[in-house]
């Protein structure tokens, strides 16, 4: 019949679906959408969110950085608590490692600032906080010493290091004197980043340092439970200098241990 729309229809228009909306309640239907939505969102941002920020921060830091490889697993924030959390972060390059299971970052950013006090203070109030699980730190080479050594001893160089001053351009050879050169620290307290942050507190929960690699019969390595530590900056006791670095704490459960390398072809020594 004219005006009705046949059985055989597959797909529906927009006035049938109105009707078809209107005959079954469609505020409990649209709520029903919005439900699923919502519920689809939060997981997302739950799960998954966090994940996506780590990935796309990875590539991007490492497309910009050509020095060694940063990895991020997971990365979220919280503007409102000044929280920043992370995990399965680790920094490679061919002298060391960095690795971090998890941890994050606090800066109290609703703290006063005071301008006059003084950024050397180490009793200054801590606008920064940071906690770390699972810290790795391993030395396994030193690139720079062994070019040295190469060049000292006119041996055919072997390694991978960055360009020597004579291979360098007149700016970077620029670039390089200006960076040596010492400028003297200025007296305006508002010019330096440790006016706004002059202590920061570090928790470290189960930490190991290693130094060593699979050419050596054995490697160093210190084990710690937990770590408190607080940096901070002094005066210098030199003109030359610019600041001193301060870093106090107290580590629990320390063990220092030479250790068999695991790759190391030589033969043992039980010392």
């Amino acid at each position: 019949m004219e005006g009705h729309p046949s059985k055989n229809t597959t797909f529906l228009n927009i006035e049938d679906l109105d009707v078809f909306l209107n005959k079954h309640d469609s505020n409990f239907i649209w709520l029903l959408v919005a439900t699923i939505l919502s519920c689809g969102w939060i997981i997302y941002l739950t799960y998954y969110n966090s994940r996506n920020i780590g990935l796309f921060l990875t590539l991007v830091i490492n497309r910009l950085y050509k020095d060694g490889y940063i990895h991020i697993g997971s990365f979220s924030f919280s503007v409102l608590s000044g929280k920043v959390m992370f995990r399965d972060v680790y920094y490679i390059n061919q002298d060391m490692s960095i690795r971090i299971q998890d941890g994050f970052l606090i800066f109290r950013w609703w703290k006063m600032y005071n301008p006059k006090q003084k950024q050397h203070d180490p009793k200054a109030e801590t606008r920064l906080y940071v906690t770390v699980n699972g810290f790795e730190f391993h030395v396994y080479n030193r690139t720079d010493l062994y070019a040295r050594l190469q060049e000292t001893f006119g041996l055919e160089p072997t390694l991978l290091t960055t360009k020597k001053d004579e291979e360098r351009g007149p700016e970077d050879q620029a670039n390089t004197l200006e960076s040596v050169n010492i400028k003297a620290e200025s007296p305006e307290p508002t010019s330096s980043w440790r006016s706004l942050i002059p202590v920061i507190k570090l928790n470290i929960s189960t930490g190991r340092l290693a130094f060593g690699n699979h050419h050596l019969p054995q490697t160093l390595c210190v084990n710690f439970e937990d770590a408190f530590l607080t940096y901070a900056t002094k005066p210098p006791s030199s003109h030359l200098d610019q600041y001193m670095h301060i870093v106090k704490g107290s580590l629990e459960n320390v063990r220092v241990m030479l250790v068999p390398s695991p790759r190391y072809l030589g033969m043992q020594n039980d010392e």
